[in-house]
């Protein structure tokens, strides 16, 4: 029997070796081959579809700028003209307008709110004079206090010496 045990301890010891080493042998896939894609067909470009033009009109909340020489508040041609097409699209919409003047840094603080308000009334009277109604139009002056335009250099002062129009 000791034999026998000895065949079965040694058969089992295999079965238990070969059970615990076995694996399953992955498969690797057979390559594709490469094709290669047909060159494409040389096709006759469509002309583009025509764009109808819209009439340009200022959109609502638009910002537009009237600019100021130095310590003036006369309207120069340039703001003259600007003037006139925000005149236009206020009353072709029926909208209101909000007129705010604003300065470089260069005056007391006193002195720019009061020239920032001459630059918003004369603006004022130059639209109602192009006949937008006055009660469709708000005036404000911020002075120095709203810079669009950082630097302490002129182009910038120039730049901040504006009053801002936003059509509503």
């Amino acid at each position: 029997m000791s034999s026998s045990r000895l065949a079965i301890t040694a058969a089992l010891s295999f079965l238990a070796a070969a059970a615990g080493c076995a694996h399953e042998e992955k498969v690797q896939p057979a390559p594709r081959p490469v094709t290669q894609a047909p060159p494409p067909v040389a096709r006759k470009a469509a002309p583009p579809a025509p764009v109808a033009e819209a009439p340009e009109a200022p959109k609502p909340k638009e910002d537009v700028a009237v600019f100021f020489d130095f310590d003036s508040s006369l309207l120069k041609d340039d703001g003259r003209r600007v003037l006139q097409g925000v005149a236009d699209a206020v009353r072709k919409q029926n909208a209101s307008l909000a007129i705010e003047g604003n300065c470089d840094e260069l005056g007391t603080t006193e002195y720019n709110l009061a020239l920032g308000e001459e630059r918003a009334r004369a603006a004022k009277s130059y639209l109602v004079h192009l006949g937008v109604p006055a009660n469709k139009i708000a005036t404000v002056s911020y002075g120095s206090q709203r810079p669009r335009y950082v630097g302490h250099d002129d182009d910038a002062h120039a730049k901040n010496r504006r009053d801002d129009l936003i059509v509503r």
